[in-house]
């Protein structure tokens, strides 16, 4: 649970870079991830859930890099307080 706490700060702290930001939701999946790991080794459950969650960590992270890289090519920066939001 502390981890998960800790990844939402770095969430909050890192809003400037959208680059920092993405890694920041990254570690926030990671805590999500283990977690879900631990609940179900613990209560012996099916391990499909984790592998769909592992599913969904990569597509998210693959998403967030393709929106990356076209916001660095159109701007030349990946700072947040240069996005506007109308031009989008």
């Amino acid at each position: 649970m502390s981890l998960f706490l800790c990844s939402l700060m770095l969430f909050t702290f890192f809003f400037k870079y959208m680059l920092l930001m993405l890694i920041s939701l990254e570690f926030i999946m990671i805590s999500i991830f283990y977690m879900m790991y631990i609940i179900v080794v613990k209560f012996n459950l099916d391990y499909n859930i984790i592998m769909y969650m592992m599913v969904f960590m990569v597509c998210e992270g693959v998403l967030g890099l393709s929106i990356l890289v076209l916001y660095i090519r159109y701007n030349g920066s990946d700072m947040v307080k240069f996005m506007n939001l109308k031009l989008w």
